[in-house]
């Protein structure tokens, strides 16, 4: 009983610290209490963690040098429901089926790419020379799919965060903690191939006449695959 209690009295703490903060807005701290339920009382505070980790170093990329980005990223104020659930759902999902699974390893690389891709996308469009992955044609900062030096830089800096941190949280080996790097930087370019197909020729989260899949459809596609692609690589080596 008293565990159970410490566990929705963090739960209560991390949404008026959300909300505080204006991490998250009204809509995406409900369904992130949701989801940070779902893995708290099923995998207990280690996995709570790491989700922890991505939101408060995505927060703090957020808000970096946010008055130089306002010109070149269209932003809002704070998180909404909609990309809380792109990025939550799916390790959600995996630490409920990993009450009966060993599915570690892809929920570490399931909130690697979430990293990968924030890290990115808040602080890869500073860089001044950004390149559309599909044809590595110069284009402007923070347009839907494109790739900079420095973006490709944090990227693999926030898959790392996550997946090292997940040595001393969750116990995955050193290999693990490379296997899930990899991973999460490889999503994050998977997520870049996506928004730069399908998301058309925009800035951001806006959506044009020729958008197919909105920046949410895209986070939760590229996370899902990732681990997906997780899940088949820890079969292929067990």
């Amino acid at each position: 009983m008293i565990e159970l209690a410490i566990k929705a009295a963090i739960c209560a703490i991390f949404a008026a610290i959300a909300l505080k903060y204006r991490i998250l807005d009204s809509s995406g701290t409900f369904f992130a209490i949701i989801i940070g339920a779902v893995i708290i009382f099923t995998k207990g505070i280690a996995w709570f963690s790491l989700l922890l980790i991505f939101l408060f170093a995505g927060a703090a990329a957020t808000k970096y040098r946010r008055e130089i980005k306002r010109k070149r990223l269209h932003e809002r104020a704070a998180r909404k429901a909609g990309n809380v659930i792109a990025n939550g759902l799916v390790p959600a999902a995996i630490a409920a089926l990993s009450l009966k699974y060993n599915l570690a390893i892809p929920f570490v690389a399931s909130i690697a790419v979430a990293m990968a891709d924030t890290f990115a996308s808040e602080l890869g469009v500073l860089s001044d020379n950004a390149y559309l992955i599909t044809n590595l044609k110069k284009v402007e900062p923070g347009t839907n799919g494109a790739i900079s030096m420095l973006g490709e830089g944090v990227a693999l800096l926030g898959s790392f965060i996550i997946s090292f941190s997940a040595y001393f949280l969750i116990g995955i080996d050193l290999w693990e903690v490379i296997l899930c790097a990899f991973l999460g930087f490889l999503g994050c370019h998977i997520d870049s191939i996506l928004g730069a197909t399908f998301q058309g020729g925009y800035k951001g989260v806006v959506n044009g006449e020729d958008t197919i899949l909105t920046n949410s459809d895209v986070n939760l596609i590229s996370i899902s695959l990732t681990a997906l692609i997780a899940y088949l690589a820890v079969e292929a080596i067990a």
